[in-house]
C-alpha cells in the first residue's frame, strides 16, 4: 500500500510543508466523515445506492489489470463493496496518473455478468439491463459525483511482498467504469474490501484480510502492506466484529491511561438503534469518541502532562495541542489503551496518539463525535488510520 502523501504516491507534492500535509489530511478525513454520515442513514433505508467515500482516502494499492497487464492505482477502502476501474476511454477519467485500461485491447476481458442474475440484482448495486445487450449496468453515487459502467470479469495481477507480480488464477468480477463525474477522476478506481457477495474478499474465497501501517509522517516509509489470501493471523486476543452496510464495527468497553481506568459508562460505546459501535476505517485519519468519553480522556491527558508543557491554542476548536515535539517531549508518556469486548486491547504510544502538526507543536489525534467541525453529530465512534499505525490489523470475516 502507498500512503497518499508518500514519495511513491503519484499525488506526492514535494512543495508541501508538514503543516500543509496535516491540513490536507484533516480535510480529507472530514470529507470522509461527511460521507460516512450519509452512508450510516442507509442502514435504515436499505433500498438505496451506496455512498462511495472518494475524497476521504489515505492509502492506494498499485495493481495491474488485463492482458497484457496495465498498471493502475486504486483506493484501498474497507467500506466499499465493489472493485471498479476506469475502463476504456472513460468520460472524466483522463486525469488519472496511470495509463487507461482499454478493455477492448484485452483478450481476457469478458462481459459475463448479466441482467436478472443474483450478482446484478444485488440490492446495493441496483444493476440494470443494457439498452442494446443483456449486460449488467450499474451506477454508484457518492458525495461529489458518481461512476457508471457495467459488470464484467478480468484477469488481475497483484504485487507480492518481495516485489514480484502474482497473477490471479481466476478472473475477478469488477465494475468497468465508462462515465465518471467530478471527484472520481484522479485515481484509477476503488479496491473495495467490505463483506458482500460481489466484493474482492468474497470472490477470492478468503476468510478475511489484514494490513500493517507504519509511520504515516515518514514520506520515505515504503513497507505499508495489505495482505489478501490465507487466514488472517490473530496474534493476541481478538474481539467480535459486526458488519453494517459492509463496514466493520467493533465494541469499545473501557479506556485506560497507564494503570488507571477512566470512569466512563461502557453503554455509550454500544450500538443500539442504528447508533454506536466503533467503525474500523481506512479513510478517516483521526479517532472519534463519544463526547463524554473524549472529554474524560482529554482531561486525563491534560492532567498527566500537567505544567511540564505549554498548551498551544489551536485554530481548530476543541483540539488539545502542546508546544514542542512528540519525539522529545513525550518520551515518558504513559501507555493509553482501548479495551474491547472479550479482552482485546489496542495500546497507543505517543506516536500514534498525537500528531506533529508543525515543527514546534503537536496535537491529540482524537476528536469528539460532536465536534463543531462536523456537519452533524457522528452517531458512532471511529478508529482512525492514525491510531492504527504500528499495528497489524486483521479482519476475520467468516
Amino acid at each position: 500500500m502507498i500512503h497518499r502523501d508518500s514519495r511513491k504516491s503519484p499525488f506526492y507534492d514535494p512543495k508541501l510543508t508538514l503543516e500543509d500535509r496535516v491540513r490536507r489530511m484533516n480535510m480529507r478525513s472530514e470529507a470522509r466523515i461527511s460521507q460516512l454520515l450519509v452512508d450510516n442513514n442507509l442502514e435504515k433505508y436499505v433500498d438505496a445506492f451506496q455512498i462511495i467515500p472518494f475524497e476521504g482516502y489515505e492509502f492506494l494499492v498499485p495493481l495491474k489489470i488485463g492482458t497484457p497487464p496495465v498498471p493502475q492505482i486504486l483506493v484501498m477502502d474497507t467500506g466499499s463493496l465493489l472493485l471498479w476501474v476506469h475502463c476504456g476511454y472513460t468520460m472524466g477519467g483522463e486525469r488519472s496518473p496511470y495509463p487507461l485500461y482499454i478493455y477492448s485491447h484485452s483478450p481476457s476481458y469478458i462481459e459475463d455478468v448479466f441482467c436478472k442474475t443474483p450478482m446484478c440484482e444485488f440490492i446495493m448495486l441496483k444493476g440494470e439491463c443494457g439498452r442494446d445487450s443483456k449486460r449488467c449496468e450499474y451506477t454508484y453515487r457518492y458525495m461529489s459525483g458518481m461512476t457508471q459502467g457495467n459488470l464484467a470479469s478480468e484477469v488481475f495481477t497483484f504485487q507480492s511482498p518481495n516485489g514480484t507480480d502474482v497473477t490471479m488464477n481466476k478472473r475477478l468480477m469488477f465494475g468497468c467504469s465508462s462515465i465518471l463525474s467530478k471527484g472520481a477522476n484522479h485515481v484509477s478506481g476503488i479496491l473495495g474490501l467490505s463483506k458482500r457477495a460481489i466484493s474482492l474478499i468474497s470472490q477470492l474465497n478468503h476468510t478475511g484480510f489484514s494490513y500493517c501501517i507504519g509511520n504515516i509522517n515518514d514520506e520515505d516509509y515504503d513497507s505499508n502492506t495489505l495482505v489478501l489470501g490465507g487466514e488472517p493471523v490473530i496474534l493476541e486476543n481478538s474481539t467480535p466484529m459486526f458488519i453494517v452496510i459492509g463496514k466493520y464495527y467493533i465494541t469499545l468497553e473501557k479506556i485506560s491511561v497507564g494503570d488507571k481506568f477512566l470512569d466512563i459508562d461502557s453503554s455509550i460505546f454500544k450500538r443500539i438503534n442504528y447508533e454506536g459501535g466503533m467503525l474500523v476505517d481506512s479513510g478517516a485519519t483521526s479517532t472519534y469518541l463519544p463526547d463524554i468519553g473524549f472529554n474524560k480522556l482529554k482531561e486525563e491527558i491534560r492532567f498527566v502532562i500537567g505544567t511540564t508543557l505549554t498548551e498551544h491554542i489551536s485554530s481548530r476548536k476543541g483540539e488539545l495541542c502542546y508546544r514542542g515535539t512528540i519525539s522529545e517531549d513525550l518520551k515518558n508518556f504513559p501507555t493509553i489503551a482501548f479495551h474491547f469486548v472479550e479482552n482485546a486491547v489496542l495500546k497507543f504510544d505517543a506516536q500514534n496518539l498525537f500528531r506533529q502538526d508543525k515543527s514546534d507543536y503537536f496535537c491529540l489525534s482524537l476528536q469528539s463525535t460532536d465536534s463543531d467541525r462536523l456537519s452533524q453529530k457522528l452517531p458512532f465512534s471511529i478508529l482512525g488510520i492514525w491510531a492504527q499505525q504500528f499495528n497489524y490489523i486483521a479482519f476475520d470475516i467468516y
